[in-house]
């Protein structure tokens, strides 16, 4: 972890949704190691998951998994943030979550 700030609403969410992240990488990457870092910013707050485990192809996980689609994507939507997944069969798997600090007014 680099930086400081205070737990918001909004990155409670983005907590959990690296929870169910790194719960994923160490379920179903293969992987021994899962590295997970966190950068306070001004602006934002960043977070990382990774692992060099087997990967996977993003659009062929079944809709009746909803780990990554909602735990993951649609929780940090509904709180102002992005998910980004990458993921390469045979060569492991970066998850990137980020959660601007303060929300934009309506």
């Amino acid at each position: 972890v680099v930086g400081d700030c205070v737990l918001t609403d909004e990155l409670r969410a983005l907590l959990a949704a690296g929870r169910e992240a790194t719960v994923n990488a160490a379920a179903w990457s293969g992987a021994d190691t899962v590295s997970l870092f966190v950068e306070v910013e001004p602006a934002r707050v960043s977070l990382f998951v990774r692992d060099r485990g087997k990967g996977f192809d993003p659009g062929a996980v079944g809709e009746d998994r909803r780990g990554i689609s909602e735990s993951i994507r649609a929780r940090m939507t509904r709180n102002g943030g992005t998910a980004d997944i990458e993921s390469t069969p045979g060569e492991g798997t970066e998850v990137e979550l980020v959660m601007p600090r303060e929300r934009s007014a309506p």
